[in-house]
């Protein structure tokens, strides 16, 4: 049986996990010069921010 605990910390884990990606997205879009793919990395900014919420 797995206890709620144990899913708890997997998923704060997770969040800490896309959150570490969320920034490296952020920073990625900020050096980025092509729009194009900077409107790629601004929706998975968004994806990453709803996922986290």
């Amino acid at each position: 049986m797995v206890h709620l605990r144990s899913i708890q910390m997997i998923y704060e884990d997770e969040k800490l996990i896309f959150i570490k990606e969320l920034g490296r997205l952020i920073e990625d879009y900020q050096k980025c010069e092509d729009q194009k793919y900077k409107e790629l990395i601004y929706d998975d900014i968004m994806q990453l921010i709803e996922i986290i919420n």
